[in-house]
């Protein structure tokens, strides 16, 4: 006996149903977020155009300089934060980890000089080609002084 097509498409639809049930799906795979460590450097130049992501990091290295006599004090700051097509910040920076450090008279200092590291780097001179893979995406950055008091 001849079984119709709607049959048939049944058939194959319950054998793949079948074969999905006993197959463990993949998990899927995000990108994974892109994060750098900032430290003190001292002086060094600007960046004309960043077109990799290891560059974002090294723009806001360049533009960041901790307070005068902070030393290593123990803090440290962790953000999340995303940028527009264009270089801008998207949205509110996120604060993910926060190490307020043993000098309390520090602490204002240190958290001003990260907030002026982005409100002078950005936008960030970024390609066209980067500013569409960056568009959106999380970056972390953590900010820790390491120099010697």
């Amino acid at each position: 006996m001849r079984l119709g097509p709607a049959f048939e498409a049944w058939r194959v639809c319950a054998t793949l149903l079948g074969f999905l049930a006993t197959t463990p799906l993949m998990a899927q795979e995000r990108p994974e977020t892109p994060s750098g460590v900032i430290r003190p450097q001292g002086d060094q130049p600007r960046l004309e155009r960043i077109n990799r992501l290891s560059e974002v990091f090294d723009a806001i290295q360049a533009c960041w300089h901790p307070p005068a006599g902070s030393g290593f004090s123990g803090q440290e700051i962790t953000l999340q934060i995303s940028f527009k097509r264009n270089g801008e910040v998207l949205g509110q920076p996120k604060i993910r980890y926060y190490n307020p450090g043993t000098q309390p008279e520090q602490r204002e200092a240190f958290t001003r000089a990260v907030r002026q590291a982005f409100e002078q780097c950005t936008p960030l001179p970024v390609t066209e080609g980067l500013g569409a893979a960056i568009a959106g995406r999380p970056f972390i950055f953590r900010f820790v002084d390491t120099r010697p008091m």
